[in-house]
């Protein structure tokens, strides 16, 4: 499987970040020569979890250029109420996309991905489904999960009546949400739920057991925080259920019935080479799966829509990958 390379700053070569990445990338190493295991063990996960919210998110703007529509539901779930974001461009029987956010399953919030989802909504012609589900670790795993499976269950019910089409359903997010879109195609192959067009993963987080850097080896870039223990504590119950394919989609036993997939790394990310990796798997079992790597970048540059001209492109390649499907289905 070829990996599309978009250009850094030295081009298709990499090596080196764009310059407006560059201090958070020399923060990132810093970090990772002062913050050892056994270090971390020492911190309590709650100082860990308040400082990942705390943390969280990035300034960024409003790229939408046509008017949306911005409307607030909750809709029940499995663990009560879910809230919802719902974006949507003029126009009738228009696609569905549900977007899950980032945040390492414990983080994170509609409010962060606001904008992303705008300029999906605006740039594709698509309603989006921004999804406010539960986070760990005061809702284990799990529990965002099926909030999100809630919500696409609930969007190809009701989705004529936002002026969607139900029949053209994509899963999107980034990270621990890209984890949650590819899972969520799993659970509706197989719990016989509402077909998904495709999936949208951005540098998604698809295995928490270690297995994938065992079998692929270590990350050509930097080596991942060693978030085993924390992760073990604060989003699953046990250690074993790290091993879960709903948990680690890169153990799934098979890939039968999913959709087609795009997704997207970044350089100088840490899981970017798990994230290549599932998609080589995903190739490898039949799905059609496109990888687009972007040099000079790194984990959460999405973050920065309106920002960074580079994360604007990356809205753009995933509207025109959205489009195309729309084309190809007339």
């Amino acid at each position: 499987m070829k990996i599309e390379i978009r250009p850094g700053p030295l081009g298709i070569e990499g090596g080196e970040p764009f310059p407006e990445f560059r201090p958070e990338l020399e923060a990132i190493q810093k970090a990772q020569r002062f913050i050892r295991p056994w270090l971390m063990r020492l911190i309590p996960n709650s100082l860990i979890v308040k400082a990942m919210r705390k943390g969280f998110g990035y300034p960024n703007r409003d790229i939408a250029k046509k008017p949306i529509t911005v409307r607030h539901r909750s809709i029940p779930g499995p663990g009560g109420e879910i809230p919802l974001r719902i974006y949507s461009p003029e126009g009738e029987g228009l696609p569905i996309l549900l977007y899950f956010h980032g945040g390492g399953w414990v983080a994170g919030s509609v409010e962060a991905v606001e904008n992303i989802c705008r300029g999906i909504a605006d740039r594709a012609g698509f309603i989006v489904i921004n999804v406010d589900y539960r986070l760990a670790p005061e809702h284990k795993f799990p529990a965002g999960l099926e909030d999100s499976y809630a919500a696409l269950l609930w969007a190809a019910e009701h989705g004529e009546e936002l002026g969607g089409d139900s029949s053209h359903l994509v899963v999107a997010g980034d990270s621990a949400g890209g984890n949650f879109a590819t899972v969520c195609c799993l659970l509706a192959h197989e719990r016989h739920g509402p077909p998904i067009a495709r999936q949208v993963l951005i540098y998604p987080g698809v295995d928490l057991s270690g297995r994938c850097a065992e079998e692929t080896g270590e990350p050509e870039y930097g080596k991942a925080p060693n978030l085993g223990d924390f992760m073990q504590a604060a989003y699953v119950e046990n250690k074993e259920l790290v091993t879960h394919p709903h948990c680690s989609p890169w153990l799934a036993e098979t890939f039968d019935g999913m959709p087609p997939a795009l997704v997207l790394t970044a350089e100088y990310c840490f899981i970017r080479d798990q994230g290549e990796a599932y998609a080589q798997k995903l190739d490898a079992a039949g799905v059609p799966t496109r990888t687009v790597r972007y040099n000079g970048l790194g984990h959460a540059f999405l973050d920065k829509v309106g920002v960074w001209p580079q994360a604007d492109a990356c809205i753009d390649e995933i509207a025109k990958v959205l489009v195309m499907d729309i084309r190809k289905q007339d």
